[in-house]
């Protein structure tokens, strides 16, 4: 037993170094590391060269380690690679810091790995021009997935000849492009507006606005935009409110028109009584509502609102209002007044029809008084002329008595 011990004791002292230096052997860092501009407003090629240590050995894996970020930053990216490169996008506003190392395992099975010191660059965009030259404010909003207008307000230390210009680009895209079709006001470009095919959601927008003056150079900014949270929809139309005679209201719409699908869209309901303030309810997905109307028999409003959904979007814009529709029950003082109104209505034609007859009553009595006179007139006539031919009679007898005298 202590020979084995020994022999094994020996072995182990004569594998020692070899052991050690195995472990001690140092990994050098790679070599020839660069930081390229695509000229695509954001992402930059990162690329280098494996140590010459490791050109002509053998060993399982052979691994670099990223971390990048904009100088002064904190949230920076790890990545872990066996390429020799690595692309992604940066805010080109301030400088980008790269980190690299090698990492090493050289046994497949139960090695340790190990890794080589850290090396770092600096890349640094060109940011010519006062700070406060370039644009501010810049605000995009693409509106029911159509299109999109981007605005921007003018640099409070901008030249008075400024004229400012933007530049996009995304993957999709071959080359840089410059806005097709800006916004003006009083002559000074002021905004963008895109069409629809010019847009891509789930990707990279990159934006320059740069720009030029006589008067010196103008400060680019650079923005990276997430089209699918810029989204602002119509607003719901075709609503439809009826009400039961429990003071149920059963509210129904149809979802915007538009390119945003229903299944991402939410809804703000916001309802009102006669004698309450608005209220709100967020309704997901569905284009049906039931309310109980708290403030039974009195007016009822409601109008709604549209947004897209979290499932379909970190973030977006509320539509605009719809029209307020409203449910009236006339039983209290608007019943008063819709009664009133009846009963005036009702006296007006009541009004007229007595007047109409007043005016048929005044005819016809008109009409029987001149009868009347004409009656009495012929009346009296037949009384005159039978006197008149009384008289007549009695004078011819007269003068036939006379005759007899003589």
């Amino acid at each position: 037993m202590d020979l084995y011990i020994i022999v094994f004791f020996l072995i182990s002292i004569i594998l020692w170094p070899s052991v050690t230096s195995e472990i001690l052997t140092p990994v050098d860092p790679p070599t020839d590391l660069q930081i390229i501009d695509l000229g695509h407003l954001g992402p930059l090629h990162i690329r280098w060269k494996a140590p010459l240590s490791l050109t002509n050995k053998k060993l399982c894996v052979v691994r670099y380690q990223l971390i990048y970020c904009n100088v002064d930053s904190t949230n920076c990216k790890r990545v872990i690679t066996r390429q020799l490169q690595h692309t992604d996008g940066f805010n080109l506003n301030k400088g980008v810091n790269v980190t690299i190392q090698t990492r090493v395992k050289e046994h497949c099975k139960r090695g340790s790995e190990r890794h080589s010191d850290w090396i770092d660059m600096v890349y640094w965009p060109s940011l010519e021009g006062h700070v406060d030259s370039k644009v501010k404010n810049l605000q995009c909003i693409v509106y029911n997935l159509k299109y999109m207008d981007c605005l921007w307000q003018k640099g409070a230390n901008a030249p008075p000849d400024v004229n400012y210009r933007l530049y996009y680009w995304h993957e999709e895209m071959e080359r840089v492009m410059e806005c097709n079709k800006y916004l003006k006001n009083q002559g000074d470009k002021v905004g963008c507006h895109f069409h629809s095919e010019e847009l891509i959601e789930f990707s990279d927008f990159n934006i320059c606005i740069n720009g030029t003056s006589g008067l010196g150079p103008v400060r680019p900014v650079y923005y990276v935009l997430q089209l699918q949270n810029l989204v602002k929809p119509a607003a719901p139309h075709k609503i439809n409110m009826t009400a039961s005679k429990n003071g149920i209201i059963y509210l129904q719409w149809e979802p915007p028109a538009g390119e945003v699908k229903p299944h991402c869209l939410e809804y703000e309901v916001n309802f009102s009584g006669k004698d309450s303030d608005w209220e709100s309810k967020i309704v997901l997905e569905e284009t049906t509502i039931t309310l109980l109307n708290m403030t039974a028999k009195s007016k009822f409003c409601v109008r709604l609102r549209a947004t897209v959904n979290m499932f379909c979007a970190d973030d977006a814009f509320w539509s605009d209002w719809s029209s307020t529709h409203c449910l009236t029950d006339y039983s209290d003082e608007e019943g008063n007044a819709v009664v009133k109104s009846n009963l005036l209505g009702e006296l007006i034609l009541l009004t007229a029809l007595a007047s109409i007859t007043l005016v048929l009553l005044v005819a016809i009595l008109g009409c029987w008084i001149s009868w009347k006179q004409s009656f009495a007139k012929r009346k009296l006539n037949m009384l005159l002329t039978e006197q008149t031919r009384s008289i007549k009679k009695r004078k011819c007898l007269s003068y036939g008595n006379i005759g007899q005298m003589f």
